[in-house]
């Protein structure tokens, strides 16, 4: 049996101010094929379908072409769980009729954990989803007051599941994962700053898992293991976040055989466009050759390492129309980065708009005498304005 194993594909979801959208689509179009291609048997989908609790519209149809043609027409079933960026509820709307088409859909964590079986030549595989969890809805669930962290509240639920040893079992869970008493290799996981650690980086031990075949996990944008050859992160769909510009997207395969006989390799997923970053002065920048064939359209960050340019957002936006935003780079000795990037300035201080307008402008810092007179003037302003 082949099953495909995905997860964070954060439907929905803006990179900057861009729409990705129709990147997603086309992710999700070369995973339709490699259903038919590989001939895959089931996928599991590891959590974080959406991106947000309340999708847009166009995120759920993105979904639901993906269900459609996917379980109704390939006849391929699709068992996910809810991550933490879903609404469990929600997502589990319909999930006893769905599961009568294939569809598997495990929003919220019950205390007895369930399963869904798949059969091939070798007998049953039973794959046990388990959606997002916290510990403080743990503590009613299971009536423990005892649950006070992550490692807990999954080692809890983890032993009330009693596993035929004689068949295959998978285990499919969204979270932070490792090997808490191995190396320091083991227990070392590589994050990104698109992911959000709801209620920081609560670990818990990945030898929980241990009884399992193979087990397949989400919540981590890095396709990597978490503590064993058959534990692992398949990472997310795209990527999210310049900090993630060297990740190497996949889709994870494992080949069950007979009991104990498991393989797992890794499809590259091919990117509509590119999320990277470029470094050099502005004119370097604005001169094609300097980037050496790449493609223009790509998401792109720029770190200048000059001053002077007006305008510099609009300009490069002639060469990169999805330019995501830019950083100066600064001598040593000078102030912190100036960043300007695409995105809203609400979080941004009136003052600090200042600062930085003037700086792009003139390629300098504000004076001290500068400064004091215009936070006066601010706060001046904004009494006024009450």
């Amino acid at each position: 049996m082949k099953i495909l194993h995905t997860s964070d594909w954060h439907l929905g979801k803006n990179l900057y101010d861009f729409s990705i959208l129709n990147d997603q689509r086309h992710a999700l179009d070369f995973l339709l094929e490699l259903l038919s291609s590989e001939k895959i048997d089931a996928v599991i989908i590891a959590g974080d379908i959406y991106d947000r609790p309340v999708p847009s519209a166009e995120a759920v149809r993105l979904y639901d072409y993906f269900l459609t043609t996917a379980v109704t027409k390939l006849r391929v079933p699709v068992i996910a769980a809810a991550g933490n960026h879903d609404s469990k509820s929600r997502l589990e709307f319909g999930s006893k009729l769905y599961s009568e088409s294939g569809y598997h859909i495990f929003g919220t964590v019950k205390a007895d954990v369930g399963y869904v079986t798949l059969h091939d030549d070798f007998g049953q595989v039973r794959i046990y989803p388990v959606p997002w969890l916290h510990p403080a809805e743990m503590r009613v669930l299971l009536e423990n007051p005892d649950i006070k962290t992550f490692d807990d509240a999954y080692r809890l639920l983890l032993e009330k599941i009693t596993i035929d040893e004689n068949v295959r079992n998978i285990a499919v869970a969204h979270g932070f994962f490792a090997r808490l008493g191995g190396s320091e290799a083991e227990k070392e996981l590589i994050t990104s700053d698109s992911e959000i650690n709801v209620g920081g980086m609560d670990i818990a031990d990945s030898k929980y898992f241990a009884k399992f075949d193979y087990t397949a996990l989400g919540h981590l944008h890095m396709p990597q293991r978490a503590g064993g050859e058959y534990v692992r992160y398949s990472g997310s769909l795209l990527k999210y976040s310049v900090s993630e510009e060297r990740q190497k997207k996949s889709f994870t395969i494992i080949e069950l055989h007979k009991k104990g006989d498991v393989k797992v390799t890794t499809m590259p997923i091919p990117a509509l466009r590119d999320v990277r970053s470029i470094t050099g002065s502005f004119d370097e920048l604005m001169e094609p050759d300097y980037h050496q064939n790449k493609n223009f359209d790509d998401y792109v960050f720029a770190d200048v390492t000059d001053f002077g340019v007006l305008y510099p957002m609009e300009k490069l936006r002639t060469l990169f129309p999805n330019l995501l935003g830019l950083r100066f780079a600064l001598e040593p000795g000078a102030p912190e980065d100036f960043a300007l990037q695409s995105r809203s300035t609400a979080q941004i201080s009136t003052l600090e708009l200042f600062r930085r307008f003037y700086r792009d402008t003139y390629a300098e810092e504000m004076t001290a005498e500068s400064l004091e007179f215009l936070t006066k003037v601010i706060q001046k302003s904004e009494v006024a304005g009450e």
